[in-house]
């Protein structure tokens, strides 16, 4: 028995915990009401507080559009970080040329 009220507890806790950090370190503004009335609402509203904030409180991402997002229509999508060898046009033209090269040294 007091196994299972650690383990609530412990799991009360931890949502709590996850609430007050998820609302206090959002960079959105939360829905409904402002972070200063959340706050309180999570910690004062045993469990339903943070249920509250995850289902009602937490603002939704907003999408984003642009070139190569969903719902955007400015063309293909481009890569933000480093592309593959065999993707990069640059590095291609760089091996035939030295294989190229290579095959005149022959």
């Amino acid at each position: 028995m007091v196994r299972a009220f650690l383990f609530l507890f412990l799991a009360h806790l931890a949502l709590v915990i996850a609430a007050i950090a998820d609302c206090l370190g959002g960079e959105q503004a939360p829905r409904k009401l402002t972070r200063g009335w959340w706050v309180p609402i999570i910690l004062l509203v045993p469990v339903a507080g943070g249920i509250l904030w995850f289902a009602v409180g937490r603002a939704r991402p907003r999408p984003q559009t642009g070139p190569g997002r969903p719902g955007s229509s400015f063309g293909p999508r481009t890569p933000r970080g480093p592309i593959a060898p065999d993707d990069n046009p640059d590095f291609l033209r760089d091996i035939d040329r030295r294989l190229r090269d290579e095959n005149k040294e022959d």
